[in-house]
């Protein structure tokens, strides 16, 4: 009998990681569209990356290798990480920041969270996973260490050209001239842009780029995206909102995560719908 581990979160993280949970609801995990701190969008990304959707898995695994040093040094640190998660920071970035062999396992029921047990993965699956990370590892720790050497003119021309494996790394670069880059890839793809869609953007340019796209606009999925993400222009969202099925004006009607300007007005059409 294979060994089973358990892996406790917040109750109300819990349905974004469940085995029969809806795939933009675990989307929004990898592309931090959760209100999570550093450590639970961590492990929450963890599960996900035993997902049985290989679009889903692969997206959480790339967003476990894009983590900052930084916040890789945080989690590892933390006693409430748990080893399992320790054991994939260590694996897919550069240099390990604690010894694999660290036994913390406490659970978040020590700090008197509300928690639901969501997950049993079973070990020999778990194993698939951490070998699936070493072998990409060692290209992507290559790309990453290249990329700490890069000036912005080598970045830019890596960003314009690049394969995924840049695009993700240097959408998250803080030069905006970089990572505006990386939506002007001719081999970018639809859902690379619906997770940048998804995003907290810092850089607005990132979004026009997208907006003014007429091919990735013909996607609902990133036209949707694009009317909730709050950095995108407000002419555009309203442009767009005319696109939008009654169910989602609805959801952003009583949605306290978009402008006023926004909820005003999908409440304004679907007033109009029923009037007609």
């Amino acid at each position: 009998m294979s060994e089973k581990v358990s892996i406790k979160i917040p109750a109300h993280l819990a349905r974004y990681v469940k085995p029969d949970a809806p795939a933009e609801e675990k989307m929004k995990v990898i592309s931090g569209g959760v209100a999570a701190t550093l450590l639970e969008r961590a492990t929450l990304l963890l599960f996900l990356c035993c997902d049985k959707n290989q679009q889903i898995k692969s997206a959480a695994l790339a967003e476990i290798k894009g983590l900052p040093q930084s916040a890789v040094a945080e989690i590892s640190a933390s006693p409430e990480a748990h080893p399992r998660l320790k054991q994939l920071l260590a694996k897919v970035h550069p240099a390990p920041v604690l010894p694999l062999g660290s036994s913390s396992d406490r659970s978040g029921s020590e700090q008197g969270e509300p928690e639901e047990e969501v997950a049993e993965e079973e070990a020999a699956e778990e194993e698939v996973v951490e070998e699936e990370v070493v072998e990409e590892n060692e290209e992507f720790r290559s790309k990453y260490q290249q990329a700490q050497t890069m000036g912005v003119g080598a970045k830019i021309k890596m960003a314009l050209t690049g394969d995924k494996e840049w695009r993700t790394l240097l959408i998250r670069d803080s030069n905006k001239l970089v990572n505006g880059a990386v939506v002007k890839n001719p081999r970018i793809t639809e859902p690379e842009v619906l997770t940048i869609s998804k995003s907290v953007i810092q850089n607005e340019e990132i979004l026009r780029v997208i907006c003014h796209n007429k091919e990735w606009v013909k996607n609902y999925e990133i036209r949707k995206a694009l009317v909730l993400n709050n950095k995108t222009p407000l002419p555009v969202a309203l442009k767009f909102m005319g696109f939008l099925t009654e169910k989602d004006l609805a959801s952003m009607a009583k949605s306290k995560n978009v402008s006023s300007v926004l909820t005003n007005q999908a409440k304004r059409m679907l007033m109009n719908k029923k009037k007609t």
